[in-house]
């Protein structure tokens, strides 16, 4: 039998061992593909389903629950089967939900202050055990303090262990539980496992480290190293075995649960994070840097499970929870980033079957199902949709006052999805309707407009240069130009002080519906270099940007299992170079500078451009003068790289920090930056050969009135189609379109999802160059000594972009350049799709 995919590859049955899966698991997927595509579409549940700003979908099945917070880490049902529990740790309130199951209401939310992934219930079901994450900081207590937390409430977040009581249904605060020997500096505590010896198992993610606390009064018993960044633990059913999953090196660590000593240390997949113990003894393993499940027995991977619609999908499906059904003979996996639920049926314990998917809210991130079988509970992290955060009359009585402004991760939201659990042929109709759900612009034809771009206009290209900027919205910029959707009332940074940007945009095309994929900077330059990220950093940044904190980060965990597109250009023998982006060199005065960014691209790193701070020394107009010189020494040499990559973050700006530049001298520094090397290159040899592509890395600090996620972005190149175009591109549209230029195929599901942008370029050059506008306001305007934004902005952290709280900045902002005038509010937005 022979399969083709939507990316255009042939399978064969007889290659499906090498994809680790089993046939009779490969012919089901297809034959649920096939089958769906006869039947009529049912409405769901949830209603109309919800465009997101990415391209995908949502139309969750079953019956919603709004929770406090967002990104629920960890579900329970209690032992009576009468309640369930769920832990958030995104964004939002840290808290510990009670749902009464009799009548699907959130019945209390306790709030933690911070916790994370780990919660579990002691063998008599009256004391919960929660995990604290990282050592909070003296800032973090005085905040939670001001919120009238109590001494005991604050003395119970110093714990790595947090504890409530549990009984009829109610919570209440109670001593957490330390742990002797652990390195409190880098603590960060994740999973956790409750023994029915009232042993406590705790997994250490900053030490990679596992604890076996025990006793009266409990104390460690023992201790073990594991792999790298251990994250969920599981108790096997019959007592005896510990399973730990090594977040970032791939491997499951197999303990004696009274010892802790290694049993066995087995390699799975790529990111292997959620555990559990079916009651046969097998253990399941979600793997989300693959899209798979491996199935462990006997300390050994026995088999393989696929969990995307298509089993040849690229990276980004991202399993990261695991529920089953108490007979032992369904799987449920959550696919948080194809916002779906795959059902397995492992009734058979040779061979395990994909039979179908249920469509869920934005980003699933935990599960759990009620003792019953019947009901099948979704914890939803990043919400239901994007709503508008405020009315447009918002107050803002002073740059350290923005108590109604929602920065983009307020409008995140959390919820939990009751499922009744489905018919087959309701898990049909489901099926069917993550596949609508699902971006696939390469299963129909383009047009004959797109098709000659494709090949003529493409084609023709043969260097691209990607410039990744930071964190502005359209409106705060474009806002201002009456042929683009935009709201000129909410524009910071016009024409006056950006009159490149806007000649760019007016002569070569003005994209006014492009969205970035990535929330903040720690995940927008993930997508913007990798068409993807993580599990570790969609779960961590909330932490972070909350200011809840992180744990250092490993490469491990951060990196993309597909790679970058450095990593792509190697692969395929495109050349490159990378200013700024990723790059990053260690040097003395008595050795040369050793690089010391990722591998692919030593060798391929500017070290001048490297060495410019991000803020301070040359700016942006001396990042363009490198990447200008280096342009003309490859005229003289005919050799300039097929794909460069520049960071040129000037426009994040310090706010009103003492005496440092303005924030319109910032922004158009980077405006005339920019100009300058758009004059170099279309003045160049190069110019007939080069497309240009400038976004921002995500839209984080701003208003906008369609969506937070709406940025600015432009295409120029001799190629670029003059007008305004309003399709609904994203990042991974940048990515994708690049990447048909450069011959490259796609690393992810979400580039090769993206719709390229056909509709921005013609199949007819126009070789006009292009001639940049001086700079209309004081370059080297300084910010005053004193007052009140130099103040409000002495307490950020401006030394590098996004470390400073990004909501209190962009108040500094709005009233800098705004003086007088009420903050409008960014606006989130999910539109209908009927």
């Amino acid at each position: 039998m022979t399969l083709t995919n939507r990316y255009g590859r042939t399978m064969l049955r007889a290659g499906a061992a090498a994809l680790g899966v089993t046939a009779a698991g490969l012919s089901l997927h297809a034959a649920i593909v096939s089958r769906l595509a006869r039947l009529p579409n049912v409405p769901q549940d949830g209603g109309a389903a919800r465009l997101l700003p990415n391209g995908w979908r949502v139309s969750p099945a079953g019956r919603q629950i709004d929770l406090p917070g967002d990104m629920p880490q960890t579900m329970l049902v209690s032992p009576d089967g009468k309640y369930l529990l769920v832990n958030t740790a995104g964004y939002h309130t840290h808290s510990v939900n009670v749902i009464d199951l009799a009548t699907e209401k959130l019945a209390q939310s306790v709030e933690v202050g911070k916790d994370w992934y780990g919660m579990c219930l002691d063998s008599e079901g009256d004391d919960v055990f929660l995990s604290g994450g990282g050592k909070p900081d003296d800032g973090f207590l005085k905040d939670a303090a001001a919120r009238k937390a109590t001494p005991a409430q604050l003395a119970a977040m110093r714990e790595p262990v947090m504890r409530l009581a549990f009984a009829n249904g109610a919570l209440a605060p109670k001593a957490g539980l330390s742990v002797a020997g652990l390195d409190e500096s880098g603590r960060w505590i994740s999973g956790l496992a409750c023994g029915r010896d009232e042993s406590i198992y705790v997994a250490n993610l900053g030490g990679d480290m596992v604890y076996r606390v025990a006793g009266k009064p409990r104390a460690v018993a023992a201790s073990a190293h594991v792999g790298r960044r251990p994250y969920a633990i599981s108790l096997a059913r019959d007592g005896a075995t510990l399973a730990v999953s090594n977040w970032a090196d791939g491997t499951v660590s197999l303990l004696d649960a009274g010892t802790l000593k290694q049993k066995a240390l087995v390699t799975v997949g790529s990111h292997p994070n959620a555990v559990l113990w079916s009651k046969d003894g097998r253990l399941f393993v979600s793997c989300s840097g693959d899209n798979t499940v491996r199935v462990l027995r006997g300390g050994a991977v026995v088999e393989t499970i696929k969990t995307s619609i298509d089993p040849s999908a690229l990276v980004g499906s991202t399993p990261d929870a695991l529920a089953q059904s108490p007979d032992g003979k369904r799987l449920y996996v959550a696919n948080a980033d194809n916002n779906n639920v795959a059902v397995i049926d492992t009734s058979s314990a040779k061979e395990s079957r994909v039979t179908g998917f249920i469509p869920t809210g934005w980003y699933p991130s935990s599960l759990a199902i009620s003792p019953d079988g019947k009901r099948l509970f979704v914890g939803v992290g990043k919400g239901l949709q994007f709503r508008a955060n405020a009315t447009h009359d918002t107050k803002v009585t002073s740059p350290e006052s923005v108590q109604h402004y929602d920065y983009i991760g307020d409008c995140l939201s959390g919820a939990v999805s009751v499922v009744p659990v489905p018919s087959a042929t309701q898990l049909a109709a489901y099926t069917k309707q993550v596949i609508a759900n699902t971006p696939h612009p390469d299963t129909s034809a383009p047009d004959a407009r797109a098709a000659r771009v494709a090949k003529a206009g493409f084609a023709k290209i043969k260097h691209v240069v990607y410039i990744i900027r930071e964190n502005r919205t359209y409106d705060e910029v474009f806002g201002d130009l009456p042929q683009g959707n935009g709201r000129a009332d909410l524009c910071l940074f016009g024409r006056n002080i950006t009159p490149n940007g806007h000649a760019l945009a007016e002569q070569y095309t003005l994209l006014d519906n492009l969205y970035c994929n990535g929330e903040v900077s720690e995940d927008g330059h993930r997508w913007c270099d990798a068409a993807y990220a993580t599990d570790y950093t969609e779960r961590m940044w909330p932490n972070g940007y909350s200011g809840r904190g992180e744990p250092d980060d490993d490469d491990g965990l951060v990196d993309s299992p597909a790679g970058y597109l450095w990593d792509n250009c190697a692969r395929h023998g495109v050349s490159y170079e990378a200013y700024g982006e990723s790059s990053s060199f260690k040097s003395s005065p008595n050795t040369p500078p050793l690089f010391t960014g990722p591998k692919t691209l030593a060798g391929h790193s500017n070290f001048e451009y490297s060495q410019i701070p991000w803020f301070g020394g040359p700016r942006d107009l001396g990042r363009s003068d490198i990447f200008i010189r280096d342009l003309k020494a490859a005229e003289s040499n005919g050799e300039w790289p097929q794909l460069m990559i520049l960071g040129l973050p000037e426009d994040h700006t310090q706010g009103l920090e003492a005496d440092a530049f303005t924030p319109t001298a910032h922004v158009a520094e980077n405006d005339l930056a920019l100009g300058k090397i758009v004059e170099a290159v279309s003045h160049s040899k190069f110019w007939s050969s080069t497309a240009i592509f400038v976004i921002e890395d995500d839209a984080q600090d701003g208003p906008d009135h369609v969506d937070a996620h709406r940025t600015v972005g432009l295409v120029i190149s001799p190629y670029v189609r003059r007008g305004v175009d309003s399709t609904l591109y994203s990042t991974a549209s940048f990515v994708h379109t690049m990447e048909l230029m450069l011959k490259l195929p796609p690393m992810t599901q979400f580039d090769a999802g993206a719709t390229p942008l056909y509709n921005s370029f013609s199949d007819q050059p126009i070789l006009t160059a292009y001639e940049p506008r001086k700079a209309q306001v004081d370059l080297e305007a300084r910010n005053p000594k004193s007052g009140d934004g130099a103040t409000a902005s002495a307490k950020l952290d401006l030394t590098a972009p996004d470390r400073a709280d990004p909501t209190a900045l962009n108040a500094i902002l709005w009233h800098a350049l705004r003086p007088g005038v009420p903050q409008p509010a960014p606006i989130r937005s999910a539109s209908l799709v009927r």
